[in-house]
């Protein structure tokens, strides 16, 4: 009997050891950075100044990615052979038209990842993207922003500093939400 309730007092401790540690854990709130570190996604810190490449443009201007401050910028990574980059954006193109005032939005093409550069003009031309495309020939910008796949946004302030990372398609409610609009 003297058994029976040592074993059962230990198992009792063992569970409230448990159940302790299950409730730290759930307390705990971690930053969006380390659930996206954890996954496995290098990550371009919210809150620092963002990379600045230089990129040709569809046009065959050269921009900067101050070339966009003064308002808020998002900038796009996509390739014209990703069907979610073929949804997203013809939508964030019409959404720019209504914003243009108050926001930036820039499509960079990740050209390393694609078959052939003319797919590109293609694809822009078919979706009638009214929003700047570059092109990122050398891998310049993938590198600097820590692209590991597409579609990848990142929300930059006015002042070029990054406010959010979004992985997958972004929509319009997620955007406005972070712009307090």
């Amino acid at each position: 009997m003297n058994y029976v309730r040592k074993r059962l007092m230990f198992l009792s401790l063992c569970g409230l050891i448990l159940l302790t540690g299950l409730f730290y854990q759930a307390s705990q709130n971690p930053s969006k950075e380390a659930v996206q570190v954890a996954a496995g996604y290098p990550v371009v810190e919210t809150g620092r100044q963002a990379p600045s490449v230089d990129l040709p443009g569809l046009d065959g201007q050269t921009y900067n990615m101050e070339t966009f401050s003064g308002k808020p910028v998002l900038f796009t990574f996509f390739s014209s052979w990703c069907g979610i980059c073929q949804e997203e954006l013809p939508k964030l193109s019409r959404y720019y038209e209504e914003k243009k005032d108050t926001l930036n939005i820039v499509a960079i093409n990740a050209t390393t990842q694609e078959y052939n550069k003319e797919d590109v003009k293609q694809f822009v031309q078919q979706a009638k993207l009214s929003i700047p495309v570059l092109l990122d020939e050398e891998g310049e910008g993938i590198e600097a922003f820590s692209v590991t796949g597409v579609p990848v946004s990142f929300l930059l302030d006015e002042n070029g500093i990054v406010m959010d990372t979004y992985y997958g398609p972004i929509d319009q409610s997620k955007l406005e939400e972070a712009l307090g609009m």
